[in-house]
């Protein structure tokens, strides 16, 4: 009798272990951060469309390079500060990144001499077609909120 049991019972404990074992795999493969180095083309119907962007990453920072400009951000939190000098004054921008799942987001408070601030917030993701996404959000006192989302193709 016991052994008429375990041959009855023997498919379904086959088939938890692989349903057990698929949900681990597919599990990790959503844990996995994306890379998002390589040169990314702005596409159509951003006003940058065809503008270049060298992205590096690895484990610790993002660096984008564009027009000639490099940033680069620690992925850990940890605030970086830059500032740039104006003949009206100095430009202060404060950026920190983190990963949010499988997305980074920088956000960037800028001071201006004009007493104005701004909060920029860039939420970086790949999209099933492979295009960075990148979903920009820009907040000032009194301004109205300006959104917009900015698709590239990888050039290589």
């Amino acid at each position: 009798m016991l052994r008429v049991s375990f041959v009855r019972c023997a498919p379904l404990l086959v088939a938890g272990i692989v349903v057990t074992q698929a949900v681990a795999v597919i599990g990790d493969q959503a844990a996995q951060k994306p890379l998002f180095s390589g040169i990314w083309i702005i596409q159509p119907p951003n006003k940058a469309a065809g503008v270049e962007q060298i992205v590096k990453q690895d484990d610790k920072t993002l660096s984008v390079t564009s027009a000639g400009r490099t940033r680069t951000y620690q992925l850990n939190g940890v605030e970086s500060r830059e500032a740039r000098s104006t003949r009206v004054g100095e430009i202060v921008m404060v950026s920190k990144a983190v990963w949010e799942g499988r997305s980074i987001v920088i956000t960037t408070s800028t001071s201006y001499p004009n007493d104005m601030k701004t909060t920029e917030k860039e939420t970086w993701s790949i999209d099933n077609q492979g295009q960075l996404v990148i979903d920009f959000v820009e907040t000032a006192p009194g301004q109205p909120l300006r959104a917009m989302k900015i698709t590239h193709r990888k050039k290589s």
